[in-house]
């Protein structure tokens, strides 16, 4: 792959031009993850209404009827209920991995198997998170796709 950067003072917005011989999954992840930048979601902080970048988040889970969005060093809270913004989200790398949370693909550092047969996501902050049978199949087909 390669990697141009132009400046131009000209411009007046970015503009991403992929050229590729043939669009595989690689395209797809790059396409992927330039239109996640693009979308944003309103979150409240302490009486702010912030957006937030898709690509910014970690995980979003649903706790006691709240959801709950988490990032690098901060929290927001949405008044959208999870499958509002999984159905926002699913295009853009997040994928659903137990009743009450989905995954930034892109935040995943591995994925480890427990003793009682359940996997463990561990993402690239550290954080681990429980991935539920149910949703197993989804894992590990983006995943395979990411490969």
């Amino acid at each position: 792959m390669i990697l141009k950067l132009e400046k131009q003072e000209t411009q007046k917005d970015i503009e991403i031009i992929i050229k590729y011989p043939q669009k595989n999954k690689t395209v797809e992840k790059l396409i992927s993850t330039i239109n996640s930048v693009n979308i944003q979601i309103p979150c409240n902080s302490d009486d702010e209404v912030t957006l937030v970048n898709a690509s910014d988040i970690y995980y979003i889970e649903s706790v006691d009827k709240k959801t709950i969005i988490f990032c690098e060093n901060e929290n927001y809270f949405v008044k959208d209920r999870l499958y509002q913004i999984y159905e926002k989200l699913k295009h853009a790398g997040f994928v659903q991995i137990n009743k009450y949370c989905i995954l930034n693909i892109n935040k995943l550092e591995r994925v480890k198997t427990l003793e009682n047969s359940h996997l463990e996501a561990i993402l690239t902050n550290r954080k681990n998170l429980y991935i539920t049978r149910k949703y197993l199949a989804d894992i590990k087909r983006i995943l395979q796709e990411n490969n």
